[in-house]
């Protein structure tokens, strides 16, 4: 009884030495093994299907784990104990009717205690121990050493997973904190929904992330605002339709989309490459039913354990943070827009007002002096010259009153924005991630050459170019050039350290398959120091 006690004692020590949930119950199993001298064993975690979430192993080598594939999800005798929460020991596995054998490549068990762990009363999961050592099998001692280690378990189980939920609402809190200071600081939407990515991933846990928003010229396509993490690069930019995916359908509902296992859900990711990597992901909407105006969506390696409850809090209330960041820009855009309007309006009225009453004025007097002029038979050539200078006013007035009516407001249907006005807003906004804003050039009729499909995939290489560079080039300047004749070439050179030779090149395959789409060719020199890169397609005459 006394050893019974002593083992008890140190396997509940064991059990309890780090505060993290996922190494907390990385030890309840081996320590079950251990306690009940079984060769293999395993704790399922139960999720909020009633189906098999998590599945911790031991004895199991990593080669081994990858063979069998996919972790069980709750049938035949590991469901048995999730439907009917007792302990359950059986001398031979493939001997009761309940089994449904092993899959290909996993190591043959015969011997089975299965012993379930509960929380304050409620099921979390269960302990399956397998192949007692020496051959036998599990004796009632056994049994009674692992159900009482699981008594003990579950308040180190409890405490692990209260102080994972207290780390989590700190980094929360100040994820919600950088998120509210750039937002209240005014910053570019480009800025606050990359935060807003990164802060979520960070938070979750996840290993990937994007978020979406509604295209503006096509308003049946989210576009990818931010994204990070691997799988990722090159997708800035790019155009997912919204049905068919986890994103859209998020989108629709306006309500988060939640799954532990993306790879085997029919519905793909929005754009995460491959997608057969993503187990758990969860989808947010930015903003509620009937004013969505975008996805945040995050996802974990296949594998691994699913997005809590309060992990989906916390990017709700992320997804909500980028709504109002969008609501605020585009109030904001009004609000410059209206100003400029209102400017347009005090020019159109002060130069027809002042401008050119005086004009007007000063033609009909030189007009007089023209006619007395004439009058003179030695001052001919001078009434030519007056004559000409009163042509020239009147030009000059027709011309004010052409840009006087270019100033005032259309009142048909909103124009859809100019390529060199997208352009120039892209380098703006790029240079609060440069530190400094990049020389623009550009030449030709631009707005009135480049079709609309063309001037889309111009302004995603640039946003992609710009931001290769201030993310890997560390470059001092930077220039970007559009020429518009019969092809359309955009240059964007930098004075940075290069790429280096071992680099990916996902992100530059993203923009070179956009050139080979419209028919065109993408090339990247790479000098000592800088780097060019010049995306060049035709144009239809």
């Amino acid at each position: 009884m006394t050893d019974d006690v002593d083992v008890l004692l140190e396997a509940v020590l064991s059990v309890g030495r780090g505060p993290e949930l996922e190494g907390t119950l990385h030890r309840v199993v081996q320590t079950a093994a251990d306690v009940a001298d079984a060769r293999y064993a395993a704790l399922g975690i139960i999720g909020e299907d009633g189906r098999i979430a998590q599945f911790l192993t031991a004895g199991l080598s990593e080669e081994e784990i990858r063979a069998i594939g996919p972790y069980p999800r709750g049938r035949g005798l590991l469901g048995e104990l999730i439907r009917h929460p007792v302990p359950l020991r059986l001398p031979d596995m493939s001997a009761d009717p309940r089994s449904v054998g092993f899959p290909a490549h996993h190591p043959p068990m015969r011997s089975f205690l299965g012993v379930p762990l509960q929380v304050h009363g409620r099921p979390f999961g269960n302990l399956y121990l397998t192949d007692k050592r020496g051959g036998g099998e599990f004796s009632p001692h056994d049994q009674r050493l692992v159900e009482a280690l699981a008594s003990a378990a579950s308040v180190a189980v409890e405490n692990s997973r209260l102080y994972d939920e207290a780390t989590l609402r700190e980094r929360w809190a100040r994820g919600n904190d950088e998120i509210s200071r750039r937002v209240l600081e005014g910053d570019p939407p480009e800025l606050v929904l990359d935060a807003v990515a990164q802060e979520a991933m960070q938070v979750a846990g996840a290993d990937v992330a994007v978020l979406a928003t509604v295209a503006v010229d096509q308003d049946d396509h989210l576009q990818v605002r931010s994204a990070h993490g691997p799988g990722t690069e090159g997708l800035v930019g790019t155009l997912a339709p919204l049905e068919g995916t986890f994103a859209a359908e998020a989108y629709a509902a306006g309500r988060p989309v939640v799954t532990h296992d993306a790879a085997s859900d029919r519905r793909q990711t929005i754009s995460f490459n491959p997608p057969s990597v993503v187990g758990p992901l969860a989808a947010l909407p930015l903003g509620g039913p009937g004013r969505t105006s975008g996805v945040l969506t995050v996802g974990r390696r296949l594998g691994t354990p699913p997005f809590p409850r309060v992990v989906i809090d916390a990017l709700a209330a992320f997804a909500a943070q980028a709504a109002v960041a969008l609501e605020l820009a585009e109030r904001r855009h009004d609000a410059e827009r209206l100003a400029v309007v209102r400017d347009r309006d005090r020019i159109a009225r002060d130069l027809h007002d002042l401008a050119i009453q005086r004009l007007y004025a000063t033609g009909l007097s030189l007009e007089g002096v023209g006619r007395r002029l004439q009058d003179r038979s030695d001052a001919t050539a001078d009434a030519e010259r007056v004559g000409r200078a009163v042509t020239d006013l009147d030009e000059t007035i027709s011309l004010i009153r052409t840009t006087i009516r270019g100033l005032q407001p259309s009142t048909g249907t909103v124009r859809r924005v100019g390529l060199r006005a997208r352009l120039v807003a892209e380098v703006d906004a790029a240079s609060h991630a440069l530190g400094f804003t990049p020389a623009l050039h550009m030449a030709g009729p631009v707005d009135t050459l480049v079709p609309p499909p063309t001037a889309d995939h111009l302004v995603a290489v640039l946003r992609e170019a710009l931001s290769n560079v201030a993310r890997h080039a560390g470059a001092q300047r930077v220039g970007v050039e559009l020429v518009a004749g019969d092809d359309v070439v955009l240059t964007v050179s930098d004075d940075g350290r290069g790429i280096p030779a071992d680099a990916r090149r996902s992100g530059l395959a993203n923009l070179e398959r956009r050139a080979l789409e419209l028919g065109g060719t993408l090339t990247v020199a790479s000098a000592r120091p800088g780097t060019t890169l010049c995306w060049r397609v035709p144009l239809d005459g």
